[in-house]
């Protein structure tokens, strides 16, 4: 698999530098610069050598990092083994900055960065870009997010695998001093400014990742620190969650048929359980000549068509333009005419337009903090949303997300009803499986639109339909996106033929 990392490559602070000094002065670019570079960012930091009891895990990283999880001492260890720098290294790279004196052009890099790196090349490609050693946790497509502070120095990470598990320490400390400077570079590569008077800084570089960064001990007695979370290199698709067990066929084929009715779906579940992933995933089931707008604070979710629009918050502390909030954005995004409008978070007022667009027969999608339906309920009922009971009966479905057996995976589907009482469609907790029939029995607003016989032939159809793509391999988006086509191409010849 190729690594997804050429976005960290361009424009850094670092290699910027690096390339002036070239142009203004090749001759006074001496070697002794480049080996305090290489000092800074291949040295200021230590692997602990970590005794583990058990290894659950190990794979290689661009050919040189090895990664082993296991345990010690009744903990989980994420542990890296880096190639030793050598003074023949060094020497290289050197020279590999001197060839490339003027910086890099996309073309480039695209022919640089490859699956596999040398000795050489792995550690250049740490200068450069300005990670040091927060690369190999950028470049693992298994981290989803990873935490470094100023005090303890040492990496924690989240990995895909081991989720349910929590936050796992690393093997990696770093000197205090290479921690600010880490924080400079990612803030700066996200286009933001951070300084003893601007201490909070949050924001996406490239779309690749999301940073959240506090800067000294202004407001925090641990000093700098940084978290930050990856978006995956690969695109959920929904026959990828319905491979690894995160929902089945029947509920897919559920929200297949909700979408199409443009119905309000909430994803719900506490931090980390795989909200946005849901949602990420239920939208590759959108027609392809269906327009959509996504609104972010930060960006996450990607766009599948050319039809839509994804618009992202810009709100600056210390700033003089002026702020775009998602309620500006999505009174915005109402005169655009969208079929479906899809907000990463709900979290204030903007809660109140969703409504309105519901009404207008928008399909509307987004995320929430909350740990069961009725809270979901509670918290837009609740100051500082406030929405009356009276119209929460808009929304259609709420699907909660939380952990089984070591795995993310759909706990609950509720559909709202009026006076906002809820009915499960499917809860985890009483049932193995889900079963279509007792699908159709719950489905109390899909049979506001088909007969009970009608709606169970819809969800077996699309169930078998989703079924045979997750059989064949089907993950990808453009796999996908070419079926879900093909599949209305069909639907929309039987409709002409009648």
């Amino acid at each position: 698999m190729r690594i997804n990392i050429r976005s960290f490559f361009t424009l850094t602070p670092i290699s910027s530098r690096i390339s002036r000094l070239f142009t203004s002065s090749r001759n006074n670019f001496t070697s002794g610069i480049v080996e305090l570079l290489l000092d800074l960012y291949t040295k200021r930091y230590k692997c602990e050598e970590i005794a583990l009891s058990d290894v659950v895990d190990q794979y290689r990283l661009l050919g040189v990092v090895d990664v082993i999880i296991g345990t010690s001492s009744g903990e989980l260890y994420y542990v890296i083994r880096e190639p030793v720098l050598t003074q023949s290294d060094i020497c290289k790279i050197i020279q590999k900055f001197q060839e490339h004196s003027s910086g890099w052009g996309e073309s480039e890099l695209n022919s640089e960065l490859q699956d596999s790196l040398s000795i050489t090349e792995y550690n250049y490609l740490k200068v450069y870009s300005g990670l040091g050693p927060l690369l190999p946790f950028i470049i693992d497509d298994k981290i989803e997010d990873l935490s470094l502070n100023r005090v303890s120095g040492r990496v924690y990470v989240v990995h895909r695998d081991f989720s349910w598990y929590g936050w796992i320490k690393s093997n990696v400390i770093v000197d205090p001093g290479l921690v600010d400077r880490l924080a400079m570079t990612i803030s700066r590569k996200a286009g933001k400014h951070l300084s003893l008077t601007q201490p909070l800084v949050e924001g996406s570089v490239k779309s690749s990742i999301r940073a959240s960064i506090v800067y000294s001990d202004v407001i925090s007695a641990q000093g700098t620190s940084i978290v930050i979370r990856k978006k995956p290199s690969e695109l959920w698709t929904i026959t990828k969650l319905i491979n690894e067990g995160v929902i089945t066929t029947e509920l897919a084929s559920y929200l297949w048929l909700v979408l199409e009715k443009h119905g309000w779906i909430i994803v719900a579940g506490p931090v980390g359980s795989g909200k946005t992933t849901l949602l990420q995933a239920v939208l590759t089931m959108i027609p392809p000549h269906r327009k959509v707008i996504i609104i972010e604070d930060t960006p996450e979710l990607t766009a599948t068509s050319e039809l839509w629009d994804v618009f992202a918050e810009r709100v600056e502390v210390f700033s003089q333009v002026s702020p775009i909030d998602s309620y500006t954005l999505l009174k915005f995004a109402l005169r655009r005419r969208p079929d479906y409008i899809v907000i990463g978070e709900v979290r204030g007022i903007e809660a109140r337009l969703l409504i309105q667009a519901s009404r207008l027969g928008h399909g509307v999608l987004n995320t929430i903090h909350a740990d069961s339906p009725e809270s979901v309920i509670q918290r837009l009922t609740a100051p500082p949303i406030s929405i009356p009971k009276n119209l929460l009966s808009n929304i259609w479905t709420i699907i909660l997300m939380g952990v089984i057996g070591n795995k993310r995976r759909i706990v609950r589907v509720s559909e709202v009803l009026g006076n906002c009482s809820l009915v499960d469609v499917y809860d985890a907790s009483r049932e193995s499986y889900v079963d279509i029939d007792q699908l159709v029995s719950q489905c109390e607003r899909l049979k506001l639109y088909y007969n009970s016989e009608s709606l169970r032939e819809l969800l077996l159809e699309r169930a078998l339909f989703l079924e045979r793509l997750v059989a064949r391999g089907f993950f990808s988006h453009q796999n996908l996106a070419e079926k879900i086509a093909e599949y209305y191409t069909a639907q929309l010849h039987r409709v002409v033929s009648h």
